[in-house]
């Protein structure tokens, strides 16, 4: 992950315990001047120096109407679609995933058990993940993959969230708006959606003139954006971006963008949009065009 701030406990915990009274005391401090904590706080911290990433949400929709034995089965189907999703991201999409390994998803994950959130530098990166991992269930949902699993635990449905915003990393976990935002429209939204927040929409709008354009995107073009400036073009299987230089969104068949609406969660104002793409590809040995679709074109609202 390029250029993410990381802070240790002992890190802060040395700068609070240097300003303040680190001991029990008899009395209360109400009135305790906190400004030259504050200032050195600020000093170290430096929030305004938190990079932004994008963070892919996914949620395993309805996840608790299953039943026990399926409930306790989900997590490890998710987990066996997750890995072969980074798999196939390293292979089939090579020159986006190029500086990345199989523990580098890993590590850029945080589980939630039915779903999590996976950490990006760019919503290009979350966008050929999602595509992946969907493609995945498709075939798991239609018996092509795992189907005697398929026949126990049944269908799988996601939502999608994709967020972009700041993040640090504390310890060896990642905090930041944009897990929290992400989160937050994974719990407004009802439906098996692909919802993004206004600054993902704007990422796109502002660097390929809108995400619209996302079937239309070359890596020439790509290589204009200072995040793959200094990618290196790949040769190899790339089975959802091909062309002669190993790379293009023509695959993408449809793609559409609608603003939903507003939401309030403790008091953080979101703008929503509703995201709805199809994609044309096969995995394995399947020689036949499959089509499937990220997110729905229900744009009725969020409850």
């Amino acid at each position: 992950m390029k250029n993410i701030k990381t802070f240790s406990k002992e890190e802060i915990a040395k700068l609070i315990s240097s300003k303040d009274i680190n001991e029990f005391g008899a009395y209360c401090h109400e009135d305790v001047d906190e400004s030259d904590l504050l200032q050195l706080l600020n000093s170290r911290v430096e929030t305004d120096k938190f990079s932004s990433k994008t963070v892919l949400g996914v949620d395993i929709y309805h996840y608790s109407q299953y039943k026990p034995l399926e409930q306790s089965l989900i997590p490890i189907l998710f987990k066996l679609i997750y890995d072969k999703t980074a798999s196939l991201c390293i292979s089939n999409s090579s020159f986006i995933f190029q500086d990345y390994e199989q523990d580098t998803f890993r590590e850029q994950f945080i589980d939630t058990g039915d779903g999590g959130f996976q950490i990006f530098d760019t919503p290009i990166h979350a966008t050929a993940f999602a595509i992946n991992f969907q493609m995945i269930v498709r075939y798991y949902n239609s018996f092509r993959y795992f189907p005697k699993l398929r026949k126990i635990i049944g269908p799988l449905g996601l939502r999608y969230a994709m967020t972009h915003d700041k993040i640090y990393k504390f310890d060896n976990n990642y905090f930041g708006p944009s897990i929290i935002n992400n989160s937050r429209i994974l719990n407004k939204d009802s439906l098996n959606r692909f919802l993004l927040d206004e600054n993902t929409f704007n990422w796109f709008l502002y660097k390929i003139n809108g995400i619209e354009n996302l079937p239309h995107a070359s890596m020439e073009q790509l290589k204009g954006l200072k995040y793959f400036s200094d990618y290196k073009e790949v040769d190899g299987n790339n089975n959802i971006y091909v062309d002669n230089k190993g790379f293009n969104f023509e695959k993408i068949t449809s793609c559409d963008i609608q603003k939903i609406g507003d939401i309030v969660s403790k008091k953080t104002h979101l703008t929503i949009y509703n995201l709805h793409l199809q994609y044309m590809g096969c995995l394995g040995e399947d020689k036949f065009k499959t089509v499937i679709s990220l997110g729905n074109l229900n744009a009725g609202g969020i409850s």
